[in-house]
């Protein structure tokens, strides 16, 4: 009796050259997977070893705060500025207000000087009329100023009074100088007069001086004139 071989019906079979393949790429794609991951985490700074003060909120919170006292510290600091403005800008109109009477004054005394020199030293008749107060103030309608002007008799007054009064704005209009005629009026009155009106600003013009010419009727000589700097 013959013996078998019991390998005889054994097959070894290997596995195929195109599933090595389908499992290799499979493997790739997996690694290529993970790497990636891992490259992306990185990146975000999640990783355990990530300390940095940009990405925590505390420091984003800080961050704000400091931005908001800085605004605020800025908003006093242009409140303050302002208010030191506007009492700059009061100053300044007390100054240039105080300033227009003292120029008025000295005008007046100048006036009454001339006027008992010229009774002394001549014989021809002085001026029947006189500017005792001469100011400019601002008017409540924009673009005007208000005249305030009162005119007496010197002397021993006989006899009523008349004339004419000249408001002349002197200024510059483009870098030139220029004289404006502002108001004319006639006056007749006897011992006083009180004088308020509006003046009319011509546009385009800087006003720097204001003249009044009063010009009484009926007698030869000069008129009395008076000027001030413009004190608006």
């Amino acid at each position: 009796m013959t013996m078998r071989d019991p390998y005889r019906h054994m097959i070894l079979r290997g596995m195929s050259p195109a599933r090595l393949r389908v499992w290799a790429v499979i493997l790739i794609s997996v690694l290529a997977v993970l790497g990636w991951g891992l490259f992306t985490l990185g990146r975000s700074g999640i990783g355990a070893g990530d300390t940095g003060p940009a990405s925590t909120p505390a420091t984003l919170r800080q961050a704000i705060r400091e931005r908001d006292e800085l605004i605020e510290s800025l908003r006093r600091s242009v409140a303050e500025l302002e208010m030191l403005k506007g009492s700059q800008d009061r100053e300044r109109q007390e100054v240039a207000r105080a300033i227009g009477e003292l120029q008025a004054e000295v005008a007046r005394q100048r006036q009454q000087l001339e006027f008992y020199k010229g009774v002394v030293a001549s014989t021809e008749p002085g001026p029947d009329v006189a500017i005792r107060n001469f100011r400019i103030e601002q008017a409540t309608s924009a673009g005007r100023a208000q005249l305030r002007l009162s005119l007496v008799q010197p002397g021993n007054p006989q006899s009523i009074v008349s004339g004419q009064i000249k408001v002349i704005l002197e200024g510059a209009r483009a870098g030139r100088p220029v004289r404006v005629s502002l108001l004319e009026i006639p006056y007749s009155f006897r011992y006083f007069e009180n004088i308020d009106r509006e003046l009319p600003l011509p546009d385009g013009v800087s006003p720097e001086r204001v003249q009044i010419e009063v010009e009484p009727s009926g007698r030869p000589g000069r008129p009395v004139v008076q000027s001030l700097l413009w004190p608006l």
